[in-house]
Formats: C-alpha cells, structure tokens, sequence
C-alpha cells in the first residue's frame, strides 16, 4: 500500500497529466492525497483539483490554506492524512510511466529511498545521469543522485526541513548521513518536466546548495 504526495501550489495546469499517470499504474494498492497550498480558501487551484476526486475513489484533495510555510510544510501536514506505511512523490508538472510503482515494490523489503532513473522533457529532453541499482555507497555530498517524483520512502523517515529550497535533496543528504539505504531502479519510469517556473530553475538555488552541501559535509 503507498500514499502518494502531490502538493500544489504552481502548475495546476499539468494536473490533466499528471494524475491520469497515476490512475493508469499498473500496481493499484495506491491512494493520492492532493494538498493545494499557499491559496486562498476554495480557490480556483483547489476547485480544480477537486473536480478530480470524481475520477476515482483512492484520491482525496484538500484545501491547505492555512499552511502558509510552503512546500515542505504542506508535506509534512500530508503526512498526517495518508493511511499507508511507503511515500511516494509526484509533483504535479511531472509525469510517470505507468509501471514506474510496480517496478519499486520488489525492493522495498531490503531498501529504505527506492528512486528510478528519469527523462526530462519540455525545455530539455534530456536523460540525466542518474546512477542505478544499490546507491548506498554513492556520494550525495557530490550531486543528488534521486529525483524527486521518483522516490518510494519509508513514512517514518520523511519529514522536511522548510529552511531550504531544495528539501528534497536536503532529505536525502540526512537519511544517507544516518546510513539508510538507497536503490534506483534501472528504468526510466519518470518524466520530469523542465521549464522555465518549475523549482529545477528556481533563481538562488546554487547559493542553497552549497550550503546544505557544507552542512553535511
């Protein structure tokens, strides 16, 4: 059973994408919780999320206007409405493949971060170099080797630190320091779109990275 993550503050108009990718999986024992922060109460984002709670039962929106903390704080309330012990992530610009949770199950008897390999698509159609198979041993200091709508977690290791615009590798950089560990699938099961409002291109993340880098130093 995995409760899927799908926070929404920008990029509302990638919905019609992006859910259809998750109702399509081949593995079913999933729930998606949508969570639209940072918007007024009933806004037009959350009205049009909640049209999506009509296209299958296993997924619930809810409106977040009280958490004004950003992403990470969004998240972390999320947490307190899934039912199922394994996270996954989706943001909602991005897409997967309709086998990418099928092909991480298996190994969450031995792993604690199960990610897979990705292609961007949009601005950029590349496919990154993400390193595959057991990735305990891999530096994270030197770049973050999971993408975040990849990931397949523990719920009990997820929590995010909102002191940084990049929480996600922030989260793996103290779950690899605690000596958790991590496995990329050998697929490519997501895409990860590039233009020019996603957080890939947030302006100041280089300044960021080098201090959550030096943190974990």
């Amino acid at each position: 059973m995995i409760s899927i993550l799908m926070p929404i503050y920008n990029g509302i108009e990638f919905i019609n994408e992006s859910v259809p990718s998750i109702i399509q999986q081949t593995f079913t024992e999933w729930e998606l919780i949508i969570g639209i922060n940072g918007h007024p109460e009933n806004s037009e984002v959350y009205l049009t999320a909640k049209e999506y709670e009509l296209m299958d039962d296993r997924i619930k929106v809810y409106d977040l206007h009280t958490i004004r903390d950003g992403k990470s704080a969004a998240l972390n309330h999320m947490l307190t409405l899934c039912r199922f012990d394994w996270i996954s992530l989706l943001d909602v610009d991005d897409m997967w493949l309709c086998s990418k949770l099928e092909s991480q199950a298996p190994w969450c008897a031995e792993y604690d971060v199960i990610g897979t390999l990705c292609q961007y698509f949009g601005e950029n159609n590349a496919i990154p170099p993400i390193p595959s198979g057991d990735i305990t041993a891999f530096d994270f200091l030197k770049a973050n080797p999971v993408i975040n709508s990849s990931c397949l977690l523990k719920k009990e290791l997820c929590a995010w630190d909102g002191s940084w615009n990049l929480e996600d590798y922030d989260l793996w950089l103290r779950l690899w320091k605690q000596g958790r560990k991590f496995y990329n699938v050998n697929q490519i099961e997501v895409k990860h779109r590039i233009h020019r409002a996603s957080a890939f291109n947030a302006n100041g993340n280089d300044s960021y990275l080098q201090e959550l880098r030096q943190k974990y130093a």
